[in-house]
């Protein structure tokens, strides 16, 4: 029925006209001012109603009720005439379900959850026993999820109800009292039911009485907002077109963070909005929405949290309590893995045990592996973490999302382990050659003398090697020169002929004085890598020894910086070589290049 533009909806048998409001007469008694406020949406939507199906499972408690499949039914249908309107969809039950559930309440939808993980409907109802006593708290009346597929409806608890009602009632006849009392029963079940479907669609609490979304349930309650309204269209017309969570996530946070609105209750904005960034940040790590069930992300969250201070014992007694409920859940199992790699750590039985189980889960997800493969290369067990990252390698590319920033984590534990050539391989298989990772790698490999595809070091010893080497030469600064003398002798016997070790026996030499031993170290070095920065910088400090060296040394000077910028040594030489030969405009285009490369003046 439509009245200045409006969709009215009645709440009862007795029917109400728009223009004056009066009821067939049945009594002395005008029974208007006792019914619950009529629904009414501004601004209908046009076109067709798109159906949208649920399915709904019912508690034995609701279940030994009279009529609980015709009152579901009717108060769906009720529901419908608000939805069709503001948002264009009608529901349509697709089925009913027995659910012999077990639990508290409070639970409920926790356990819906992981009974029907809702393929094939838009939603999946629940309609569990009613409270005990009369209740106006949404908090206790409906369960759900801000982008869940899953909702839970209390039943109405006749008794409790009517008692309350009474009160405010005058005397009825008996077909009248039954007829006030089914309207409102009518209209709270399906406010219910509204304020559950509007929460997974991203609507937030509101601070007016008469609005669906208030905390509090009110006779008089007759629609949404508008604010509450685009939310709402917003992530229906989404669902519909079958976009991912993490889309749908994304358009409401833009939606909502718009502009401010002060009918919003703040609390719950924050909560709906930290929601919808956990989501998105989930699916950045390469986890999914579908990786943890909606309604047992605030519990996930929580647990990892109460690890993230330290105390693993609660932690893992709570995710006892969820796996559970969801045993098969791939992501609550990784995150079991993750705890008990921190404590009791990767060298305990059942830590393998469990991380296994997340991988057995999962068997298509990296994450397992890189989790693993981090640790073990804590307890320096490279060949095990080795097996575990190339296994993670493998799948990154399943992800449906984050693929990037798994790769990059993977890259960081190959940097972080000092191996070189697996650093590069992952680069160039993730085609991230643009990472800044990739001229660290040739840095190291230029300052320490270690080329590619070289055959004089392997890859698992690449780490062993520049850490020789970065002893020796610690040894020739502190001028314990006999000790450094034995450390390259050492390494020698197992790289012989790496120029990292030639160039670092050039530095040795020449600190000693031994300047034709330098010379023939550093020539050994750049035989074997041209590109050896260290051994190019020493060559052009021996060359500038002599006079005659200053162009020779010069050229070495350009040759090591443009290998290696970061090699600040070489520039100050180069400086100094310039001054030497009085070539006033490249120094001063050298202070320029110094003072736009280290962010401070050239020395002179």
């Amino acid at each position: 029925m439509r009245c200045d533009g409006r969709v009215l909806v009645t709440t009862t048998m007795l029917v109400t006209a728009c223009g004056g409001g009066q009821i067939q007469e049945r009594s002395a008694v005008d029974l208007t001012k006792h019914l619950p406020a009529s629904f009414e949406i501004e601004r209908p939507r046009e076109g067709d109603a798109r159906t949208v199906k649920v399915r709904v499972w019912v508690d034995a408690a609701i279940r030994a009720l009279p009529r609980w499949k015709d009152d579901i039914g009717d108060h769906i249908d009720y529901a419908n005439q608000v939805l069709t309107p503001l948002a264009g969809v009608r529901l349509a039950i697709e089925g009913f379900k027995d659910w012999n559930r077990t639990g508290e309440p409070h639970q409920a939808l926790q356990a819906l959850a992981a009974e029907d993980k809702g393929d094939g409907v838009t939603w999946v109802l629940g309609y569990i026993l009613p409270p005990d006593t009369a209740t106006k708290a949404m908090g206790e009346l409906v369960y759900a999820e801000p982008l869940g597929k899953h909702v839970i409806v209390r039943g109405w608890g006749e008794r409790p109800e009517a008692t309350v009602l009474a009160g405010s009632l005058p005397d009825l006849k008996d077909g009248e009292r039954i007829e006030v009392l089914a309207a409102h029963r009518r209209h709270k079940q399906a406010v219910v039911l509204l304020n559950g479907l509007a929460t997974t669609l991203g609507a937030i609490a509101e601070t007016d009485p008469a609005w669906i979304k208030h905390p509090s349930y009110s006779v008089k309650q007759s629609g949404f907002s508008e604010r509450s309204r685009e939310l709402i269209t917003l992530a229906l017309d989404a669902r519909q077109a079958e976009e991912t969570e993490q889309v749908i996530a994304k358009k409401l946070l833009a939606a909502i963070e718009k502009s401010e609105w002060g009918g919003w209750i703040q609390a719950d904005r924050d909560q709906v909005t930290a929601r919808m960034r956990n989501l998105l940040d989930a699916a950045r790590a390469g986890k999914t929405a579908a990786d943890v069930p909606p309604a047992a992300y605030d519990q996930y969250t929580r647990i990892k949290a109460i690890a993230g201070r330290g105390d693993t014992v609660n932690a893992l007694a709570e995710l006892d309590n969820l796996l559970s409920a969801y045993p098969g859940n791939a992501a609550i199992h990784q995150l079991r893995c993750e705890i008990m790699l921190g404590k009791p750590g990767i060298a305990d039985k059942a830590t393998r045990t469990a991380c296994t189980r997340a991988s057995e889960l999962a068997p298509g997800d990296p994450t397992p592996h890189l989790a693993v493969g981090t640790a073990l290369v804590k307890i320096g067990d490279i060949k095990a973490a080795r097996a575990e990252l190339v296994q993670a390698e493998g799948k990154i590319g399943n992800l449906p999302a984050g693929k990037e920033d798994a790769w990059r984590k993977l890259i960081a534990t190959y940097q972080g382990m000092g191996m070189l050539t697996w650093t590069e391989e992952a680069i160039a298989k993730a085609k991230l050659d643009d990472d800044p990772v990739a001229a660290q790698i040739g840095q190291v490999r230029a300052r320490y003398g270690i080329p590619r595809s070289t055959k004089l070091v392997a890859p698992t010893d690449e780490a062993l090697l520049v850490a020789a080497i970065r002893a020796a030469l610690d040894q020739v600064y502190a001028s314990k020169y006999g000790e450094a003398e034995k450390t390259l002798d050492a390494a020698d016997k197992k790289w012989p002929g790496a120029p990292g070790l030639a160039a670092a026996r050039c530095d040795l030499a020449l600190r000693v004085g031994q300047v034709g031993a330098a010379r023939a170290a550093c020539q050994r070095a750049l035989a074997g890598d041209p590109n050896a920065s260290w051994a190019l910088y020493l060559s052009g400090v021996i060359a500038l020894r002599d006079a005659s060296g200053t162009r020779a040394g010069i050229e070495k000077l350009k040759q090591a910086i443009r290998i290696d910028p970061e090699l600040g040594q070489a520039w100050r030489t180069l400086a100094k070589a310039y001054d030497r030969a009085k070539d006033k405009a490249a120094l001063d285009q050298l202070a320029r290049d110094y003072q736009a490369k280290f962010g401070q003046p050239l020395p002179r």
